[in-house]
């Protein structure tokens, strides 16, 4: 059904089954979703990323959603998916961490998604 690569998502209700998903945010700015698959069809587990305007990031970073971020930040860890850095957005009562991604490892992730994603952006991975 897809060229996507299952990967085990951690989290404190067990482990997940998932694939990665890269889009772009409607005004711009990398998304990644996490799917998994329920009879035979691919649906959102959860969003990785979260779109926070105000800030300006690099076209390979993205912050990365409150809810359980500390899994999705030891999934990213895990599967070397992209640098944890020593930045923080605030929106609301929330606190979230940035990422710089690690585009060809999406790209090995979601070749299609990836594809699209620089596309949109204008950019090559070489």
């Amino acid at each position: 059904m897809t060229n996507r690569r299952i990967l085990d998502y951690n989290w404190e209700y067990g482990t997940e089954k998932i694939m990665i998903d890269v889009g772009k945010y409607e005004f711009g700015g990398l998304y990644v979703g996490m799917l998994c698959e329920i009879d035979g069809n691919l649906e959102l587990f959860s969003d990785l990323t979260k779109n926070i305007p105000g800030y300006e990031l690099a076209y390979n970073e993205a912050y990365i959603t409150h809810e359980f971020s500390e899994c999705k930040l030891a999934f990213i860890e895990k599967y070397k998916l992209g640098v944890i850095k020593p930045s923080y957005a605030q929106s609301g009562f929330c606190t979230y961490c940035k990422v710089a991604f690690d585009l060809k490892r999406l790209k090995e992730l979601d070749p299609e998604g990836m594809k699209q994603f620089m596309q949109q952006m204008g950019i090559e991975l070489g």
